[in-house]
């Protein structure tokens, strides 16, 4: 997922969807486009490698909350199992 760093008194960074950064893309204006265009032909976007957590790894985040039911987090572990993403 996208993110963009916000410059305030503190500095953080934020996830944004892909389609978030196409609305935003999408209220640009002309110039702002051309600029952005321009810059990403001299600078090319470095994209970084998905990172995938382990399972037990996911499922304790999930668990440390207590917010969720055994047979959720049996569900939730059966389906990153077969996950894609698993691979």
């Amino acid at each position: 997922m996208p993110q963009i760093t916000l410059k305030e008194t503190i500095t953080r960074k934020i996830d944004i969807t892909m389609d978030t950064l196409y609305e935003v893309i999408d209220n640009l204006s002309e110039e702002e486009r051309k600029k952005l265009l321009k810059r990403l032909k001299i600078k090319p976007v470095r994209l970084k490698p998905f990172k995938l957590d382990k399972i037990d790894s996911i499922l304790s985040d999930f668990k440390k909350t207590n917010l969720y039911e055994d047979a959720f987090l049996k569900d939730l572990e059966d389906g990153l199992k077969k996950s894609s993403a698993n691979q």
